[in-house]
């Protein structure tokens, strides 16, 4: 399991290396709006770091780490966006673009890091 939780943090890791920089030449160019989407995508990043970090301390406590991480965090990716995705519906219905753009981006995030999951865990 602890390959796998490095590899993936790893990925989280470049993730928020690369919304750093993003930040920094948008809000350099004068694109705050697009600098303040970008830091949405990097807290998001940084609250599934912390949840895979307490997801990890939890399947150690079991009798297959790896099995009980892969098992814990896939949970993750529906329940904890879920708020996003009523905030989202809630603000598509009530024609509030802005707060439907924000849900949108962290939706879009949390698809990206399923995606760096999956492959952390293809490449056993």
């Amino acid at each position: 399991m602890e390959q796998r939780l490095l590899r993936y943090l790893a990925a989280l890791d470049a993730a928020k290396t690369h919304s750093d920089e993003q930040i920094r030449t948008l809000a350099g160019e004068g694109r705050q709006d697009e600098a303040n989407l970008e830091k949405i995508r990097r807290n998001v990043y940084d609250i599934f770091t912390a949840l895979a970090n307490a997801d990890a301390a939890q399947a150690r406590k079991e009798s297959d780490p790896a099995e009980a991480f892969q098992r814990i965090h896939t949970v993750r990716f529906d329940r904890f966006p879920e708020p996003w995705r009523q905030r989202q519906q809630k603000a598509a219905a009530h024609g509030d673009v802005v707060t439907q753009t924000i849900e949108e981006t962290k939706l879009k995030t949390v698809a990206r890091i399923w995606t760096a999951f999956q492959e952390t865990e293809e490449t056993l």
